[in-house]
Parts: C-alpha cells; structure tokens; sequence
C-alpha cells in the first residue's frame, strides 16, 4: 500500500529522520510528493513565500503536490480528527471528495473520532515511536518555519503559521462532492 508523504522542502530534520527510520523499519511503500519546484526555485521566485503569504506557500508545496499525487487512486486515508480544530469537528470518516481534476475518490478519516489521549494509548500499546519533537512540546507538526511550541494551555495547533490559521488548505481546497 503507497504511503504518500509531501516533501515540502521545509520540514524538520527530526521528521524526516523519524520518516525514513519508519520506512526502513516497517517497509513502508514511500511516494513522496513534490512540489514542481525545488525549494531553492522557489525561493528564488517567490522570496520567503511562508511570511508574507503562507496560505499560497501550502498551496505551491502541500496541497497541489499532494493533489496531484492522489491521481491514481480511488481511496485516500487521512490521521484526521475532529477534535484537532474547529473546522474539522464535523469530520465524516467517510467522504466523496472531488480532486482538482474533477476525478472523484473516497476520503477516510479512520481516526476521526478519536482523541490524542487514544492516538497516544494505541501507539504506546503497539510499540509505534513517537516522534521526538513531541517531547519538545510540539503539539502539532508541519513545516519547521511555520511551526512553534504552543503556550501552555493553548490550543494545540495554535503553534502552527503563528496562530494565524488553523490549516494549510489540504483539507480545504480538496472539493467534497455533493
């Protein structure tokens, strides 16, 4: 089974050693998707893209990367849930979503339902490492310019794009059919 992973260009260095430890341990059918342009190309274009407009960085390097990499499957299984922000608390774990391309395929959110304490017993219970940055105190993982450790009591993602936003756009800029 493909395991897609959007090689952004910006992610930590902890992440992508946690990655490849993953792929190697468990033998993990890796497909990384890339943007169209290398990071120095981008950069080159558009500057620090993720300062001055984050929501089209996520675009040019998550979103139509991952899009495009979708194209040749029917099935797409997400790790959302619906308690991980507002605009995910009406999650379904199944859902018809519709591509840029108009190709339709079904989204499963398997976790959809549950919380991190669950995420946390079940990785405890069967032996899945943790990724370092948690120990940190990272609460939610994305590219490492874009991403902080939350105040204390904060909301969990409220470390990602400086609080300013609440999702890359993956989850919505992908179309959910009627």
């Amino acid at each position: 089974m493909p395991v897609i992973f959007l090689e952004t260009g910006y992610h930590f260095p902890a992440l992508i050693e946690y990655r490849d430890r993953l792929v190697n341990e468990w033998r993990l059918n890796l497909v990384n998707a890339m943007p169209k342009q290398t990071l120095a190309e981008h950069e080159s274009q558009f500057g620090l893209l993720h300062i001055v407009q984050p929501t089209e960085c996520c675009n040019l390097r998550k979103v139509e990367p991952l899009m495009r990499s979708l194209e040749p499957y029917s099935w797409w299984f997400t790790g959302l849930r619906r308690e991980q922000s507002p605009t995910r608390a009406g999650l379904k774990k199944v859902e018809d979503h519709k591509l840029p391309t108009g190709k339709m395929l079904k989204k499963v959110s398997i976790l959809a339902d549950w919380d991190w304490a669950r995420v946390e017993a079940y990785a405890n219970e069967h032996g899945i490492p943790k990724l370092s940055l948690y120990d940190l105190g990272y609460t939610s993982i994305g590219c490492e310019p874009c991403t902080k450790i939350p105040e204390a009591g904060a909301d969990p993602r409220s470390g990602r794009w400086g609080g300013k936003k609440l999702e890359c756009g993956i989850h919505t800029f992908s179309e959910k059919a009627s």
